[in-house]
């Protein structure tokens, strides 16, 4: 598979994970929020690896890429907070947000640490 499918792939992963959140704030079954946290988690993650691999990257991972992995684990655990009522949900939204752009900054500008 070529470095552009990994990286629609990737998009449409962390889409999913983001409406995951988006669901968070309704007032339906906080299990769908879940199930699409979940799917677009391991969607971004299977073609993460991908596109590291495709670019070259697997013996040694530079620095940003484990700062991604580390930020992926926060955005995984983060409706955890939410659900059990550790965090408002909307506070939830905010910082996956916020984790998100800082994701998208790594990932674009691959800066070298």
């Amino acid at each position: 598979m070529s470095l552009p499918f990994y990286h629609h792939l990737h998009i449409l992963g962390l889409v999913c994970v983001f409406i995951g959140f988006g669901a968070l704030l309704s007032q339906e079954s906080s299990r769908t929020a879940m199930k699409w946290h979940g799917i677009g988690l391991l969607i971004s993650l299977v073609s993460g690896f991908g596109m590291l691999a495709k670019m070259g990257i697997s013996n040694a991972m530079p620095t940003w890429a484990w700062i991604k992995i580390a930020l992926w684990l926060v955005l995984g655990f983060l409706p955890v907070l939410a659900r059990r009522r550790l965090l408002k949900p909307g506070l939830v939204v905010l910082l996956a947000a916020i984790i998100g752009v800082g994701m998208g900054c790594l990932g674009y500008m691959k800066p070298v640490l």
